[in-house]
């Protein structure tokens, strides 16, 4: 690795994630996305665009957004599903179409480096990188290859389509949140898992604890999860 990469993540985790690679040839790097591969949550800011341009709607005429942000409240992974159920009734071309415009303006500049340079390191050392991501599964395939990760490795909330290719309020699988992920990955057959990376541990501590290389992402002054992850000796990266 460069020089100006490595300097981004601890000697540990490098060595760590080396001997995975030669322990787990091909094994899976599951990463996380907002908050972990980049700043802010490009899930939210999906939904509040696709409520702007009158693609999301609520025959009561209410707030979307609210009302997403009400369920969240009430219960985080409900409210992530909900956010994809909300686009009941609404073709998945127009989804495409407006993922398409949101994600060159939202991720490159909340790229962050440490995680950047870890995803080089898992490359590098023969593991395959992955996304399970909580947001709607058509921002994720149009954000997280801007971050370097190939589209057909992506997992996110996703939804049936009717016959005409619009979409219902029924998930397609688990939800890709919390124990969730881990789900996914057993069912698209991508365990053992050698290297778990992210920020929430309400989201991800479940993903983090099936890896054999965990890893936290957090801001300097910390979060819940690297609390957790000091205790359970895991290494972190800078969230910053």
């Amino acid at each position: 690795m460069p020089l100006a990469q490595t300097a981004l993540l601890p000697e540990r985790l490098i060595a760590q994630v080396k001997e995975a690679g030669r322990a787990l040839p091909g094994g899976t790097a599951a990463f996380d996305a907002d908050g972990t591969l980049w700043r802010d949550d490009v899930g939210e800011a999906f939904l509040k665009q696709l409520v702007h341009v009158g693609l999301v709607k609520l025959p009561d005429g209410r707030d979307p957004y609210e009302a997403y942000e009400a369920r969240v409240h009430q219960d985080r992974g409900a409210g992530f599903a909900y956010a994809a159920q909300l686009q009941a009734g609404v073709p998945e071309s127009a989804l495409v179409a407006e993922a398409k415009k949101l994600a060159p303006e939202f991720v490159p500049s909340r790229l962050i480096a440490s995680t950047q340079a870890l995803l080089a390191l898992c490359t590098e050392s023969g593991l395959r990188t992955f996304v399970v991501s909580a947001s709607p599964i058509q921002i994720v395939r149009a954000a997280a290859p801007l971050a370097g990760v190939p589209v057909e490795r992506l997992f996110g909330m996703t939804v049936r389509l009717d016959a005409q290719g619009r979409c219902t309020d029924e998930l397609a699988g688990p939800s890709t949140y919390a124990e969730g992920k881990v789900q996914t990955l057993v069912l698209a057959r991508l365990m053992p898992l050698a290297l778990g990376c992210g920020d929430s541990i309400f989201g991800d501590l479940a993903l983090l604890s099936a890896a054999r290389v965990p890893v936290v992402v957090a801001p300097e002054g910390g979060n819940a999860l690297a609390e957790e992850g000091a205790r359970r000796g895991w290494a972190r990266v800078s969230g910053d």
